[in-house]
C-alpha cells in the first residue's frame, strides 16, 4: 500500500469508544510506521529562463521543452588558431561599427538548419545519417570572401568566411544526401541556395546595412592576411549536434 493511501485509511477510521457502566475503555490507535519512500524517485523541474544578457544578447531559436532537443549538422574549422591573426584584424575594425562585438566561439559551416528531434527519435536519426555519410569522401576546404549576414530573427548579425568555389562543390553534395534523409523525417530541408560560411565575429541587433558599407574594406585586410597564413584544411569528419550531445562522423 503507498504511504498516501496509508495515510488515507489512517485519517479515515472512527475512533472506538468501549463503555459499561463501571469502566471506560479508551482503544488508541497504534502509531503508523513512517512510509519509506526511498524508492521514489524525485524529478525536479527546471524552470528555463532566456536571458540574453548571459550570453552576450543571443537569444533561443526555440524555446526549450522537455523531451525537444534542438539539433544540427555541421561541419567543424580544425584549426581556429590558424585564424587568429585574420579574426583578431577584422575584430579591431568592427568594434568600430559595434562596440557589441564578440568572436565567436564555434567556429563551424552548417549543413543543415537547427531543427527539433524528439527524444525517441535521436538514436534512428543519427543512425541513418551514420549511413548517409559513409560514401562521402574528405575533400579540402579554403575560404576566398568576406561576408555579412544577419539570422532570420534579426537578433545578431555575424561577419563570415565564404567557403570557395571547389569547397563549395564538395558541401552542396553533402547537403543533397543529408536533406534526403531530413525529407524521409519529415524535418526541414537546408536552403535551397545555400551560401557556405563560417561566422568568425557577431554583433547585437540587424547590423547588415552598417557593416555592408564597409565590407570592401573588410576583404581588403581578409585577402591580403590570407596571402601570409591561410592553407586549405582538410575535412574529414561531419558532426551532428543534438542537445548537449555531439555525433562525429569520420569521411573516408
Amino acid at each position: 500500500m503507498s504511504a498516501l493511501n496509508l495515510l488515507r485509511d489512517y485519517g479515515s477510521d472512527d475512533t472506538s469508544d468501549e463503555s459499561d457502566k463501571d469502566n471506560s475503555v479508551i482503544l488508541k490507535k497504534p502509531k503508523l510506521p513512517t512510509p519509506n519512500l526511498s524508492g521514489v524517485s524525485v524529478v525536479l523541474s527546471e524552470e528555463h529562463v532566456d536571458d540574453p544578457s548571459l550570453h552576450n544578447g543571443r537569444t533561443r531559436t526555440f524555446s526549450h521543452v522537455r523531451g525537444n532537443w534542438a539539433t544540427f549538422i555541421y561541419v567543424e574549422y580544425p584549426n581556429k588558431e590558424k585564424l587568429f591573426k585574420i579574426i583578431h584584424k577584422l575584430y579591431t575594425v568592427l568594434t568600430t561599427i559595434d562596440e557589441s562585438c564578440i568572436v565567436c566561439e564555434d567556429v563551424h559551416i552548417s549543413l543543415s538548419r537547427t531543427f527539433v528531434l524528439k527524444y525517441h527519435m535521436i538514436k534512428s536519426f543519427t543512425t541513418s545519417l551514420q549511413k548517409v555519410l559513409s560514401n562521402i569522401e574528405r575533400f579540402d576546404l579554403n575560404f576566398d570572401s568576406v561576408e555579412v549576414y544577419c539570422n532570420e530573427e534579426e537578433t545578431r548579425t555575424f561577419l563570415a568566411l565564404g567557403v570557395d568555389a571547389i569547397g563549395h562543390g564538395y558541401l552542396i553534395n553533402i547537403v543533397k544526401e543529408i536533406d534526403n534523409l531530413l525529407g524521409d523525417f519529415k524535418l526541414p530541408k537546408f536552403y535551397e541556395n545555400p551560401s557556405f560560411h563560417m561566422s568568425i565575429l557577431s554583433v547585437n541587433g540587424n547590423k547588415k546595412e552598417e557593416i555592408s558599407r564597409n565590407l570592401h574594406y573588410l576583404n581588403d585586410i581578409f585577402i591580403h592576411q590570407t596571402n601570409k597564413i591561410v592553407d586549405p584544411v582538410n575535412i574529414n569528419k561531419v558532426n551532428c549536434k543534438s542537445g548537449n550531445k555531439v555525433y562525429q562522423y569520420c569521411i573516408k
